[in-house]
């Protein structure tokens, strides 16, 4: 046996995980001959299982039978799911981690629920409900977990490996979100709870409820199910930001001109606070007219709304900064006082609200003993508006440049130390103005109707093939994303015509004092910024614009949007409209076995992928005289065009699992995976540019300096996404090892690889032809292209156990702990925006990890659990990652630091149908950090961003009837 194992758990360069499941497999067998041998007697005592204890015996159930490689989290009472977000309970599952900013570029704030998630370090994650496609109007693919009411799901179900059963596109992994149904219930069933929630920085506290309503009738047409649940919720958050900005390579700081040290180019610091609301609801019909047909009909709405207010200020040296007293250990700026004359400000409110609508039909027949028969139709709908509203309001710079000066003091990791030197400018409106603009918008919308119908065959003489099922599946998936870009621009400046200053305008505005400061600390300085009530929708914000804007010469340029998307053309910071349509058609056949110990499916599933894509081509007027061709082609036209594309999948699947014992197994699963694109990849848009020349003996060479007109073109180049892209693809190999110790205890294991093909990365290798005006050339285009081949690979672990062999009061406690470990090589990190020069350049960059890959991370939990009384103290940590190759504004790597957090919560059953529970997250203030890469100047990595954010609690009460 131990040759055997040997074998089994053998994986091209995964050689250091094979010890911890060797040893894993050594105790479990062990223990497991032991009990065998001592003859004891297999009755045992009884234990009433409630709350922690059943959450966990119905995941570690859920996880053991599954003929895939799952993990669970399940919700033992109604609308209870251990946290109060989708997103942070993935991160309690082993191989999950989550990510805390909203968007990736987005360096400067974060998500205190969470944003995004991983599997085994990748991003490539698909999302579903009840096992259906489940997706957000954003510019991925993947639901947005964050905009899901956690109340009303029954469990959380990720996949590590897939089964040809299963739907395409989860390379790093699925994560299913289930509802409940009525026949899940015996009985009626009435469940209601209310939550009053506060975080102690935003000191507001915020309702939340939900209810559900489930019941089963027999009458005379079978038997009925109705459910229906819904809830609201709503949470106030804030956070605060010490803010140092990106490093630079001086020579000529003061006291020490001529060496090469680094310095910051300037600090400051913010307030966000966020309003969310979450409302969602469910309703299920379920009809069994006999024993033979079962039909059932859902309906599941979530509908996410967040607020943003934010406050920022800060400096602007840049790689001029100076100052005197100026202190420098091992070659970076650690301390002195900075040299400073006016502040940078802006208030910032930002909205957005996301919908998703789902309704699924699905049929089973049971047409005789040995066939069943699934038929499902799915309707899904998703949209995405969103608002970004900001209003400069920088200080007047004054005549003595130490007027604002600022102390500094770094502090490695730890928060710095910044101080405005005592001044009469912060708090008088007269030395403020309203300097500059800047609005984005978007509106997004995504749909989709699915086919699917399977059959099965069950063999009731066959010594190994259980069953085999079969099906086909087809899906019409659209989505349109409309952006504009970041419209920034002046609106009164001193040089065009006087600038309006708080204490002229009309504006209302506030003095922003940032109190609790860090939690009980004190902020720089206080400083004025317009009220964002003024300005929190469209109509108001260029009113507000307006009432304050100087009009005079060279000034100002910002101005109001038109509300036409399609007049922005893709750039680095807006993509205007992108349609795309993907049409898949997918069979398979799945063989389900099973002799003696060993059992398992083996499959494959085919599947044929069509996608369209429609987007503004435009060809950029040239300076030419003398080639009319090269002149009709280059005309500065701009016309929609539409490019597809089509491919076909065979994705092979065997799952094994081999029963040791009756409560220990080992697994084996090797399937072909794929992740598409995401769909601003895919854009067909193009901005072609002609690069004009002289033409000298026939050959047309580069113009000379300075001249500006030429007689024809030696090169068309443009950038564009690329709709030729075709999937990144994978084989996956996993290897586990599980030892079901009893029904809530387990001790299991996993090792992992990936061999990844189909890196999409951004190339100059494409020469592509356009027409235009009758006029054909071929074009030098940079886009994404696939190229390359690489791997992930690691290895999981995890623990769960109540401690049901100590004595009394020591029984009812229990941990559970989980270990993740992954390493990648040869990847590519690709740009989320191909018409971002600097995402494009920056994703090409060598020896950095992929973005959101986390080598080591773990989760540790500990339990109380009695008839009347649970508690549960969890902890969470995730080791520093790549966030983005090109953070906004900075346009350099940013990396987010180690991170980990504890919750908690207490429960008190005071009946069998009443609770009443606390709960408290982030209960030490974990600083949040982020850190920086200015590559150029070969910085190496420092910190910018140290974030401090709610600790916040919640009163519940949960009742069932």
């Amino acid at each position: 046996m131990t040759i055997a194992v040997r074998r089994a758990l053998h994986l091209r360069n995964a050689a250091p995980t094979v010890p911890a499941l060797a040893i894993l497999l050594a105790l479990s067998t062990t223990q497991a001959y032991a009990q065998n041998a001592s003859g004891a007697s297999s009755e045992v005592e009884e234990v009433v299982v409630t709350g922690i204890r059943e959450q966990l015996k119905t995941s570690q159930a859920r996880k053991a039978e599954a003929e895939e490689i799952l993990d669970s989290i399940t919700a033992a009472d109604i609308g209870a799911l251990p946290d109060r977000s989708v997103t942070e309970v993935l991160q309690r599952i082993p191989g999950v981690a989550i990510g805390r900013v909203p968007e990736a570029r987005d360096a400067d704030r974060i998500a205190v629920e969470g944003a995004g998630a991983t599997v085994r370090g990748l991003t490539w994650v698909r999302s579903e409900l009840n096992g259906r496609s489940a997706f957000s109007a954003k510019k991925s693919r993947t639901l947005g977990f964050e905009d899901i009411p956690p109340e009303l799901m029954a469990a959380v179900d990720v996949y590590k490996n897939p089964s040809a059963a299963m739907i395409e596109g989860g390379l790093s992994g699925v994560v299913d979100l289930r509802t409940r149904l009525p026949f899940d219930s015996p009985d009626r069933t009435v469940g209601v709870s209310a939550e009053y929630a506060m975080g102690d920085l935003a000191n507001k506290e915020r309702p939340s409820g939900s209810f559900l309503f489930s019941d089963r009738w027999n009458t005379g047409i079978g038997e009925l199910g109705f459910l229906i649940s819904g809830s609201a919720s709503r949470l106030t958050s804030q956070t605060h930001t010490l803010h140092i900005d990106k490093y630079y390579a001086r020579s000529n700081l003061p006291g020490y001109e001529g060496q090469t040290v680094f310095a910051p180019g300037g600090v400051g610091w913010r307030e966000l606070t966020v309003d969310r609301d979450r409302l969602g609801g469910s309703l299920a019909l379920q009809w069994r007219p006999g024993d033979t047909v079962d039909v059932s009909l859902q309906y599941f709405i979530a509908d996410a709304t967040f607020e943003q207010n934010e406050n920022a200020l800060w400096t602007e040296q840049g790689n001029a900064l100076t100052g005197s007293n100026l202190q420098v250990s091992n070659g970076y700026l650690v301390s002195g006082d900075i040299t400073n004359n006016y502040f940078n400000g802006s208030a910032r409110y930002n909205e957005r609200e996301s919908k998703n609508h789902d309704a699924a039909l699905h049929l089973t027949w049971h047409p005789g003993d040995r066939w069943r028969f699934d038929m499902d139709v799915q309707r899904a709908l998703a949209d995405t508006d969103a608002a970004d509203l900001t209003i400069g309001s920088p200080t007047f710079a004054q005549s003595d440049p130490n007027a604002l000066a600022v102390e500094l003091r770094l502090n490695g990791s730890n928060e710095p130390s910044i101080r405005v030197r005592p001044n009469s400018v912060m708090t008088d409106a007269e030395q403020y103005y309203y300097g500059w603009a800047m609005d984005h918008y978007e509106k997004n919308d995504a749909d989709a109707w699915a086919y699917r119908a399977d059959g099965e065959y069950t063999f009731d003489n066959s010594d190994w093939l259980d069953r085999i099922r079969f099906g086909i599946r087809h899906e019409d998936y659209s989505s349109t994303t409309r952006e504009t870009g970041y419209r920034w621009g002046t609106v009164a400046q001193s040089w065009g015509g006087g600038a309006t200053t708080f204490g002229d305008g009309g504006v209302p505005y506030i003095q922003q004092g940032f109190s609790d400061w860090f939690h009980g600390g004190r902020a720089p300085s206080v400083y004025l910024f317009p009220r964002s009530s003024a300005f929190n929708s469209r109509a108001a914000f260029e009113s507000t614009i307006h009432s304050v804007e100087t009009l005079g010469t060279n000034c100002c340029d910002w101005t109001p949007w038109n509300g036409d998307f399609a007049d922005t053309t893709p750039g680095n910071d807006g993509l205007g409209i992108n349609t795309q349509n993907q049409k898949t058609l997918a069979g398979y056949v799945n063989a389900h076995f099973g002799k003696g110990k060993l059992d398992g499916n083996l499959g494959v599933r085919v599947v044929r992928t069509e996608n369209s894509g429609t987007g503004l081509l435009t060809f950029s007027g040239a300076n030419l005289v003398g080639a009319p061709d090269e002149s009709a082609f280059a005309n500065g036209a701009s016309i929609e065009g539409t490019d597809e594309n089509s491919y076909t999948d065979v994705l092979p699947s065997l799952n094994l699992r081999f029963k040791v014992q009756d409560n220990v197994f080992l697994r084996l699963a090797v399937a072909r995976s794929l992740a598409r694109p995401d769909f601003p990849l895919l854009l067909p848009a193009i901005n072609i540019q002609a690069k004009l020349g002289l033409m000298v003996n026939g050959t047309c060479s580069e113009l000379p300096d300075g001249a500006g007109v030429g007689n024809c073109v030696s090169q068309y180049n443009g950038f564009s996404g690329n709709p030729d892209l075709e999937p990144m693809r994978s084989w996956q190999y996993d290897v586990a090892a599980e030892w079901y110790i009893n029904p809530t205890n387990s001790l299991t294991g996993a090792i992992f690889y990936k061999q990844l093909e189909g890196f999409m990365e951004t190339s100059l290798n494409s020469s592509v032809e356009y027409t235009n005006n009758g006029q054909t050339r071929t074009v030098r285009v940079l886009r994404p292209e696939n190229q390359g081949n690489g791997y992930v690979q690691g290895f999981e672990v995890a623990y769960n156990s109540f401690f049901d062999f100590l004595p009394g009061f020591w029984k009812n406690f229990g941990a559970r702990a989980a270990f993740t470990y992954v390493e990648s090589g040869g990847t590519r990190n690709v740009a989320a925006n191909p018409y971002d020069q600097n995402q494009r350049d920056n994703s090409a960059l060598d020896n950095y990890p992929l973005e959101g890959l986390s080598k080591t991370s773990y989760n540790a939990e500990l339990y109380y659990s009695a008839q009347r009384f649970e508690a549960r103290l969890a902890y969470n940590w995730r080791e520093k990652y790549v966030l983005t190759m090109a953070a906004a504004n900075l346009n350099i790597p940013a990396w987010a630091d180690d991170y980990g957090q504890l919750d908690g919560s207490v429960v008190w059953n005071a009946t069998q149908k009443l609770k009443v529970g606390l709960q408290a997250v982030n209960l030490t203030d974990a600083p949040y950090r982020i850190l920086v890469d200015n590559f150029v100047d070969h910085t190496g990595l420092t910190y910018h961003n140290w974030v401090s954010a709610d600790r916040r609690y919640s009163v519940f009460v949960r009742c069932t009837f």
